[in-house]
């Protein structure tokens, strides 16, 4: 979500706390369109100042991650560094709820004399900019120019004269409520969120909703509302507007699989409690959902390369199996051929060369069949030529038969990888999958120092614990579930996998208790967790074999996560249940 004004607004009054006289040490850019600098202050020490003009993540806040530079800077960056390396922080305001903060610097020209520099940060989605002017409101530069060519009402160029955006909205914090009343009332065709929305700055579609559903008033409902409505939401807005700018209260609203959606200054009452994280300051909070979003558009990223190389792997497996399995029609085809070889070889008694065909008498059936002859051959060569043929036949399907498997059993290591990597929760879980991938031969092995900083840095299984108290490991690739079946567990813990299907491997730790101690809910809940993390996961009832884990063998030289086990038990859970 794009940060809107009133949530800036608290931000930047814990800004004006940390950061005014604080020294600028360091000018970083790690992103095109992000810049960092690194402060320092008596009262506060080393500061990180994040200022994006970024479409999706426009903000300014206090970061505490050190963010990777590019080796070459860009010209922007040491723009920058020339002009406010070693400038001090002055002051740093927001007009009203505008999305326009404005940040004041005391530096030093060329002859070191004290100047006044400021950097205006535009915080407006795709039109977000950050640029640098003197103390007589000149453009030095900005990180986007913008020409004439590109905006014929407002042009951002160095040398010309800084003018603030276009501002046709009202502070709602400034207006009485009878000013707000009216403001509310001037349009009539349109629905009173989208009302809210166009007349007031800083007030966001959600915190329009917010207001809303506090007043009590339907969110779908026209702005021509009776006039007690009007003033009741006008003085709901007021009092919600107060209490978040006087009693700020961070939060950042997370989704069922805790992910960050929405963030907001004070808790809204139109998302669930029980999926929300507070924060201290809106600054934590900004810096927590943008460095989330950032880490989550990593792994996305790091998820669709692997799992495209994994695509192209499978797609060779998959065209070798087509010709294995079309290898093995030719063995019907062989059965034809023998049955024909057998009728000539019968019959050549009264066979001879140059005839085209021959009546005879099905051994099986003892229906009369005709058999067709080449001839330019002798009875005896067509005999000899059709058992070469079925001979030819028969050992490609043998030798097919073993490929055949050995296919098999890449595609069902390779849908598990795919599987893994599209339910990968972080970049450890990425490395892991990479690492067994290089293991059994499909993509290169890392560099020795990376693979060493990798097995530093190894994932752990996902831990679940029954209602009874019993431990559940759930491996999240196949190193994973290598180091829980033939590491972890004890010969007597239960060990759970989806019948036939790739995923996870399950184990039930039992602290040496017999199967039939365990009691059935434990057992349906571990299961239910091996079909919702196999590929099974949306497919309704789903069977799950389990067995103690003596029974379970890694067979030689077999790739990671391989195992044939027996003696075993299937129970039929849902997967979408747990």
């Amino acid at each position: 979500m794009t940060l809107d004004g009133l949530t800036l607004h608290c931000t930047v009054e814990e800004l004006k706390t940390k950061i005014e006289n604080a020294k600028v040490q360091k000018v970083l850019m790690p992103a095109r369109d992000e810049i960092v600098l690194q402060l320092y202050s008596a009262a506060e020490g080393t500061l990180r100042l994040c200022v994006s003009a970024d479409a999706g993540d426009c903000a300014v806040y206090l970061t505490a991650n050190a963010k990777k530079n590019p080796k070459t800077p860009p010209l922007f960056c040491m723009f920058l560094r020339k002009h406010l390396t070693g400038a001090v922080i002055t002051h740093i305001e927001q007009s009203g709820l505008n999305r326009v903060v404005t940040i004041t610097f005391s530096a030093r020209d060329e002859l070191m004399r004290q100047i006044e520099l400021k950097m205006i940060v535009e915080i407006m989605g795709k039109y977000s900019n950050v640029i640098l002017t003197d103390s007589n409101g000149k453009i030095l530069d900005s990180i986007r120019r913008v020409s004439a060519d590109v905006s014929s009402m407002r042009v951002i160029l160095p040398a010309m004269p800084y003018h603030d955006p276009p501002q046709q909205k009202l502070n709602p914090v400034a207006l009485s409520q009878v000013s707000l009343i009216e403001a509310l009332s001037t349009k009539q065709d349109v629905r009173v969120t989208t009302q809210i929305t166009s007349v007031l700055d800083g007030i966001s579609t959600q915190t329009a909703l917010e207001i809303l559903h506090r007043a009590g008033v339907e969110t779908d409902a026209a702005a021509s509302l009776a006039e007690k409505q009007v003033r009741h939401i006008a003085a709901t807005m007021q009092e919600f507007l107060t209490d978040a700018i006087e009693h700020p209260q961070p939060c950042v609203q997370l989704n069922q699989d805790g992910l960050p959606v929405f963030f907001s200054c004070v808790p809204y009452q139109t998302y669930p409690e029980q999926a929300r994280t507070a924060f201290d300051t809106c600054n934590e909070m900004l810096d927590y959902y943008y460095a989330r979003r950032a880490e989550l558009f990593r792994l996305q990223q790091q998820k669709d390369s692997l799992a495209k190389s994994i695509g192209k792997q499978l797609a060779r497996v998959e065209k070798r199996i087509r010709i294995y399995q079309a290898s093995m029609d030719d063995v019907a085809r062989a059965g034809k051929f023998q049955k024909r070889a057998d009728y000539i070889t019968a019959n050549l008694y009264r066979l001879k060369k140059g005839m085209k065909s021959f009546e005879t008498a099905d051994y099986e059936t003892g229906e009369p069949v005709s058999i067709q002859l080449d001839v330019s051959m002798t009875p005896q060569e067509q005999a000899q030529k059709l058992y070469k043929k079925i001979a030819k036949y028969k050992r490609a399907a043998a030798m097919n038969e073993t490929k055949l498997a050995q296919a098999l059993d890449e595609q069902d290591f390779l849908l598990g990888a795919l599987h893994y990597t599209e339910n990968a929760d972080n970049g450890k879980d990425i490395a892991d999958i990479r690492s067994s991938l290089a293991k059994a031969g499909y993509l290169a092995s890392p560099p020795k120092g990376k693979k060493e900083a990798e097995a530093k840095n190894e994932s752990q299984p996902m831990h679940f614990v029954s209602q009874t108290g019993y431990e559940i490991f759930v491996g999240k690739n196949d190193r994973q579930n290598d180091i829980l079946t033939m590491r972890m567990a004890g010969k007597d813990d239960i060990w759970f996998h989806a019948q036939k299907i790739p995923g996870s491997h399950v184990l039930l730790v039992t602290d040496g208790k017999a199967l039939d101690d365990i009691d059935d809910d434990t057992v349906v809940y571990a299961a239910t967790l091996a079909a919702k993390y196999s590929r099974a996961r949306q497919s309704g009832k789903t069977p799950v074999d389990y067995t103690q884990r003596k029974n379970v063998k890694k067979p030689p030289n077999s790739r990671p996560g391989k195992v044939i086990y027996d003696d075993y038990f299937t129970v039929y859970v849902d997967a979408s249940t747990d």
